[in-house]
C-alpha cells in the first residue's frame, strides 16, 4: 500500500496485488486508489515487454473501473503517460 496527501493534504492511497510477473515478459497487477477515504477506482493493469530490434517494447493496457468522484480516463491514463515517460528518460541515460 503506497499513502500520500495531495496538494491539499487530502489522503490518498494506493493498494496494488502483483497477480502474475513473468521475467523479460510481463508484469500484472490489480489495484484501487482511494481519496480522502473514499475509494475511486479499481483496475488491472498489464505491462509486457517484447524484444524489438535491439531494444525491447512495453505495451501497457489497462482495464479500470471509475466510481463517482473519480478521477476519469483522461486524467489516468496523462497520469500512466507522465510515469511511462520519465521511465523511458531513465531508461535511455
Amino acid at each position: 500500500m503506497t499513502r500520500l496527501a495531495d496538494a491539499t493534504g487530502t489522503a490518498c492511497a494506493n493498494d496494488s496485488v502483483y497477480l502474475d510477473i513473468v521475467t523479460n515478459q510481463r508484469v500484472v497487477l490489480a489495484y484501487t486508489m482511494t481519496v480522502g477515504g473514499k475509494r475511486i477506482s479499481a483496475s488491472q493493469a498489464t505491462f509486457e515487454l517484447q524484444a524489438a530490434g535491439t531494444g525491447t517494447q512495453l505495451i501497457f493496457t489497462e482495464q479500470a473501473a471509475f466510481f463517482e468522484g473519480g478521477d476519469g480516463p483522461d486524467m489516468r491514463e496523462a497520469g500512466w503517460r507522465q510515469l511511462l515517460d520519465r521511465l523511458g528518460q531513465e531508461l535511455a541515460q
